[in-house]
């Protein structure tokens, strides 16, 4: 049994000071607070070849990036490859790494000088003469006192020729790979929950382990046990035992659990792998054995690929249906809690005025409804085009653009309460967006329908944008055109047909008063945009937008209360003032929300989602219910809010054993968009089922009720039986 030695200066984890060669090499790239490049340990490879390409990071004095791990807080590093066809990428060998104490908080990272290598393959069928070409879009989070979400997309350009012929950046992969952990044969043993805690125990290891000055313990699977210090010891029989409190988000023993076992004897190093089952003692349902030895992988690596949860082909729309999708679901679009408002205070402004001025009226408002749709439709299609992979309400995991909505419903909520008059300086445009003063404010009052409307997802638009995202660029935007007639196909008719106006109620003191409590669904909206915020980027960036709303507000009461020329500069600088905030978010570091940021209230209710959990749940024969979800989605909260809380729902979850998964899309998460896009959607909500011993995933309706969901819930639990709604249903 071969058993690794790691020297100290070999782990990138403890890198000290950086070598000249390294901080002089012109291959690295500033970014933020490092400096990066994609290496490759071969100068030429040949067909068929396997070799190892990978990022070096050069992190600035202080500043960290995180394990696969990373503690209580943080994200690791992700590599997207780009590659030629037939070349395939490993995911990333990851050394082991440093515990990073962080007040009450313990991270797992890396300073210094870190390389991470991934294994890639060359096509057997690339010819000596040609390239072998692979872009890296790599994304991290990079942490001092505060957090910063940095990216770099690099290129590989690698001539392949009939021998290989190893680079200059040989030894650093040799020294990186020698201190990624190595499985060891023949270790097997237990990861349990008890009253005390987490309890391990391995067999096997006396060897290798055996004698050693101190051996340190990593958990590799996260949110098992807590992440401050763990050391182990032998006892007299030879096994490694060691008790830790369980992680405070502990949410259930995954039935295989993945640990690093670092031995260290003065500066010599030896790290090791090791895949142990999981039992859950207080659950009384041990988690599946897997094969003693294996090396950590994740689970649906290990699976057949109807277990792990490989879902089918998503069913596809016909142009035709997804035309009448996208025109009924921009139709219910006009129902939204924020839309609405918007809506009604321009029907009403169709009770003055001739037809004539109703129809253009009508005309300009659609305009502005359709060019908003477009706009949109061919940013998304640009940024994927360029490799983002983006869907409906992306716009809405961006900080400062959260922040900007919040100040545009407040003013309009200002403007409908009657302290902005058409004409106020900069509040003049509000009200004359909501009012309807002429074809300009009918046109903007359809781009503001677009703008408040985009954090929602009605019935149906989920499988037209699915499939509209996935078309050439003719069919997508005639997709998003359909779904802008439908939202602005209610006003259109009242401005096309006299007769629908001269239905709508006569002109009186009642219409101040609509309008004034029109304000309040706005207010509503302008307060649950900010708990979003305070979500991305903690109660700092929630706290200065709400600042912000409040200078707004006194600037408008300025106005009105003080006589005088100086008011006009003293409001303008006001409202100039009451801008900051969304300036100053957008130079706030993302709130590093983990998985349990509200997992701990609930966690015997429901669990984050990964692929992987998906998995060793499904091999375990359990049902799944997966709901992707979103803070910013609407639609999402009220079905939260309606069906998927309370009594009813948790009993029926534990009633039928339903294993129940949140995928939070509020900040950006390539994972989720990748799982929404093999279920031929581009947005939340998603509610999916997978039934319990195997068998094909179901899609939910976008607008849940009680009863179907406990119906689905029920049929999900006999024995595989599919629910009754089908997939690709959304309705």
């Amino acid at each position: 049994m071969a058993l690794l030695l790691l020297a100290l200066p070999a782990l990138a984890a403890r890198a000290g000071a950086i070598p000249p060669e390294i901080d002089a090499d012109p291959r690295l790239v500033a970014t933020q607070h490092a400096r990066v490049a994609l290496l490759a340990d071969h100068a030429a490879v040949a067909p068929g070849q396997r070799f190892h390409a990978g990022l070096r990071i050069v992190h600035d004095a202080g500043w960290h990036t995180y394990w696969l791990n990373p503690g209580d807080s943080g994200l690791p590093t992700r590599y997207d490859w780009t590659l030629p066809e037939g070349a395939t990428a490993s995911d990333i060998r990851w050394p082991v790494p440093e515990r990073k104490p962080i007040g009450e908080l313990t991270n797992f990272g890396y300073e210094g000088v870190l390389l991470l290598p991934a294994e890639l393959s060359v096509p057997p069928q690339a010819a000596p003469g040609e390239r072998f070409r692979a872009r890296l879009r790599a994304r991290w989070l990079i942490c001092e006192e505060i957090c910063i979400p940095d990216e770099a997309t690099l290129e590989l350009d690698l001539p392949v020729e009939a021998q290989a012929r190893p680079s200059a950046d040989a030894a650093a992969f040799a020294a990186a790979l020698a201190a990624v952990p190595q499985a060891e044969p023949g270790w097997q043993g237990v990861t349990r929950r008890d009253a005390g805690g987490i309890t391990v125990e391995v067999q096997g290891c006396s060897v290798a382990l055996g004698g050693a000055e101190r051996i340190e313990v990593f958990p590799a699977t996260p949110q098992i046990v807590a992440n401050h210090r763990i050391e182990a010891a032998h006892d007299a029989a030879g096994v490694l035992r060691f008790r830790h409190p369980a992680s405070e988000y502990y949410a259930g023993m995954p039935p295989s659990v993945d640990w690093v076992l670092v031995r260290e004897d003065g500066e010599t190093r030896r790290a090791f792998a090791v895949r142990l089952r999981g039992e859950d003692a207080l659950a009384g349902a041990p988690g599946a054995a897997t094969k003693d030895g294996d090396a950590p992988a994740s689970a649906a690596a290990r699976l057949p690929a109807d277990a792990a949860g490989t879902v089918p082909p998503a069913p596809r729309l016909g142009p035709g249906m997804a035309l009448l999708f996208a025109l009924l679901g921009g139709l219910i679009l006009n129902l939204m809690p924020c839309v609405f408002p918007v809506l009604a205070l321009k029907a009403l402004a169709f009770q003055h005025g001739e037809a004539r001025e109703h129809r253009r009226h009508a005309l300009l408002y659609t305009a502005g409804v359709l060019a908003s749709f477009l706009l949109l439709a061919g940013l998304l299609m640009a940024l994927r085009a360029a490799g983002e992979a983006l869907g409906w309400g992306f716009q809405l995991q961006t900080p400062w653009f959260v922040a900007a909505m919040a100040l545009l419903m407040a003013a309009v909520g200002f403007a409908l309460s009657g302290l902005a008059t058409p004409g106020a300086s900069l509040m003049g445009l509000g009200q004359s967006l909501t009012e309807g003063g002429g074809g300009r404010a009918a046109f903007f009052t359809g781009v503001l329908a677009v703008v408040v409307a985009s954090p929602c997802t009605a019935p149906f638009m989920g499988p037209a944008l699915g499939f509209a995202l996935t078309q050439p660029p003719a069919q997508t935007l005639l997709v998003f055109t359909a779904l802008g007639l439908g939202l602005a196909l209610p006003l259109l008719l009242v401005g096309l047909v006299p007769a629908l106006a001269s239905r709508l109620p006569r002109p009186g003191a009642w219409m101040e008063r609509l309008k004034q409590a029109l304000a309040f669904p706005m207010y509503l909206t302008a307060l649950w945009l900010a708990w979003v915020l305070g979500r991305q980027v903690g109660v700092d960036g929630m706290a200065l937008l709400l600042a912000g709303m409040l200078l707004m507000g006194f600037a408008l009461w300025w106005r009105g209360a003080q006589p005088g020329r100086l008011r006009r500069f003293a409001v303008a600088a006001l409202l100039l003032l009451a801008l900051a905030p969304v300036l100053l978010i957008a130079r706030l570091a993302p709130s590093v929300r983990g998985a349990g940021d509200t997992a701990s209230a609930e966690s015997s209710l429901w669990q984050p989602w990964s692929p992987e959990a998906v998995a060793a749940l499904r091999a375990e024969g359990r049902p799944v219910l997966v709901n992707f979800t979103a803070a910013w989605c609407i639609t999402c909260l009220a079905n939260e809010r309606v069906a998927l809380s309370g009594t009813a729902f948790e009993a029926a979850l534990r009633e039928h054993g339903i294993a129940y998964l949140k995928a939070d899309w509020t900040d950006y998460d390539a994972r989720i968009t990748a799982a929404l896009a093999e279920f031929g959607r581009s947005g939340v909500p998603l509610y999916v089922v997978y039934p319990a011993g195997g068998g094909a995933p179901v899609l939910l309706p976008q607008v849940l009720t009680p009863g179907a969901v406990s119906q689905a819930l029920r049929e999900a639990a006999r024995h595989g039986s599919a629910p009754s709604t089908p997939a690709g249903d959304s309705t």
